[in-house]
C-alpha cells in the first residue's frame, strides 16, 4: 500500500513517511484478527493464538492493534456505520431495498466470474487462490474535535451544525439518509435496515437535498449519472473504532488516539478500493465538482471547499482541512478455509 500512497491520497501528514511502525517497512507479512463478544472470550482467544504462534518459528509479532465497537454502535464521529454493503450472488442473502440487484459473486471472491463475465486474477497454484479475496486495511485516526469545530464555526446553532453535518455526511447521525430524511434525523429510520438504505438519488439530480459532494452519495453514487458502471466499484467494507471517545460536546482536542480500523474486501483492489479512493472520494471532477474533494475523508489540505446546493445561491463552505489521517496501512491476500488447509498440508 505504501508503493500506492500518492495514488490513493496518503499525502502529507498521512504519507508513509508518517505511518506508525512497521506499516509501509515491508515488515508485515501475515494479519490476524482475533475477534470476541468481550475482554474475557478475548483473553481466551489471544492465549490460543500464542500457543500457536509458539509452534511457528521464524514468525515474530510486530505490532498489536486494539479495537472495538462503541455501546453506541457508530464510529468515532458519531455516525452509525456499515450501512448499504452489497449483496453476493448466491450467498442466499436478499438484496435489501435500494440497494439494487445482487452482485456476481467474482466480484469479491476469486475463481468466479465477475460482473465483467471473466474470471479475476488469482494467486497460484489454483488450490491456494480459489475462494479466496484481497484486503486494504488501513489504521485511520480522526481529527473528531477538528471536525466538531469545523460544524460550529459554520453554523449559528446546534441545529444547524447537525443539518450541515448531514450534509457533509450524507445520512443523519441514527445513519438516516439525508434524502429521506431532509429536514431532521429519523432515529426509527435510521434503525430500520428494511428502509435505511430503500432509495435512490434521481429525485435529487441536482443536489439540493443530498449534495454531490455528501461523503455517502460520493461513496456509493447509486443512480447518479457519472461515468462508468457503478457496479464495478462496489465494495464490501467493515469498520471498527480504536481509542477512546471524545466525550460529546468537547471541541478541544485531548490528544488521545482515536480512529477506525478500516479494512476493504474484494477482487479488485484497483477498480474497487483504489478507484473509490482516488476517483470519488479525492476527485470532484464525476460529480461537476472539479477539485473538490470529500470533506469528511479527503487529503485536504486546509485550502479545500464544500458546495451546498441551495436556492437562491448556493452555499460554499472554505477552509476545510484533513479531519482523517492514515496512520498505516497494507495489502493482504484473504485465503478460503480450504486453502489455509492445502498450505498446512500441501501433499494430502
Amino acid at each position: 500500500m505504501a508503493a500506492r500512497a500518492e495514488f490513493i491520497g496518503d499525502t502529507g501528514e498521512s504519507a508513509p513517511a508518517r505511518w506508525e511502525p512497521p506499516f509501509g517497512t515491508g515488515q508485515v507479512h501475515v494479519v490476524l484478527s482475533l475477534l470476541a463478544a468481550d475482554q474475557e472470550s478475548l483473553a481466551v482467544v489471544v492465549e490460543r493464538a500464542r500457543k500457536a504462534h509458539a509452534q511457528l518459528p521464524g514468525l515474530q509479532v510486530v505490532h498489536r492493534q486494539d479495537f472495538y465497537q462503541l455501546s453506541t454502535g457508530r464510529t468515532s464521529f458519531g455516525y452509525k456505520d456499515g450501512i448499504g454493503n452489497p449483496t453476493i450472488e448466491g450467498s442466499g442473502a436478499e438484496s435489501p431495498p435500494g440497494d439494487g440487484s445482487v452482485l456476481k459473486a467474482g466480484e469479491f471472491v476469486l475463481g468466479y466470474p465477475d460482473e465483467t463475465g471473466n474470471l479475476p486474477p488469482m494467486p497460484q497454484p489454483a488450490e491456494l487462490g480459489r475462494n479466496g479475496t484481497f484486503v486494504a486495511w488501513r489504521k485511520l485516526h480522526t481529527r473528531v474535535a477538528a471536525f466538531r469545530r469545523y460544524l460550529h464555526d459554520n453554523s449559528d446553532s446546534p441545529e444547524e451544525e447537525s443539518l450541515l453535518a448531514a450534509k457533509i455526511v450524507g445520512r443523519w447521525q441514527s445513519g438516516a439518509p439525508l434524502i429521506l430524511a431532509p429536514e431532521h434525523d429519523d432515529p426509527a429510520l435510521g434503525a430500520d435496515d428494511q428502509r435505511n438504505n430503500g432509495f435512490r438519488y434521481e429525485s435529487d439530480p441536482r443536489g439540493a437535498i443530498c449534495p454531490h459532494g455528501a461523503h455517502a452519495r460520493r461513496a456509493n453514487p447509486r443512480d447518479s449519472e457519472i461515468i462508468g458502471d457503478i457496479r464495478l466499484h462496489r465494495m464490501i467494507r467493515r469498520g471498527t473504532n480504536y481509542g477512546p471517545p471524545l466525550p460529546a460536546g468537547t471541541l478541544d482536542d485531548d490528544g488521545a488516539d482515536r480512529g477506525i480500523v478500516f479494512v476493504f474486501i474484494g477482487s479488485h483492489l484497483d477498480r474497487q478500493f483504489e478507484f473509490v479512493k482516488s476517483q470519488w472520494l479525492n476527485d470532484g471532477h464525476f460529480t461537476g465538482l472539479d477539485q473538490e474533494k470529500d470533506l469528511l475523508t479527503g487529503n485536504n489540505d486546509g485550502t479545500g471547499i464544500f458546495t451546498i446546493p441551495q436556492y437562491p445561491i448556493r452555499r460554499r463552505l472554505h477552509g476545510v482541512e484533513r479531519f482523517v489521517i492514515t496512520r498505516g496501512g497494507e495489502y493482504f491476500f484473504l485465503p478460503s478455509l480450504s486453502a489455509l488447509r492445502w498450505l498446512a498440508n500441501p501433499a494430502a
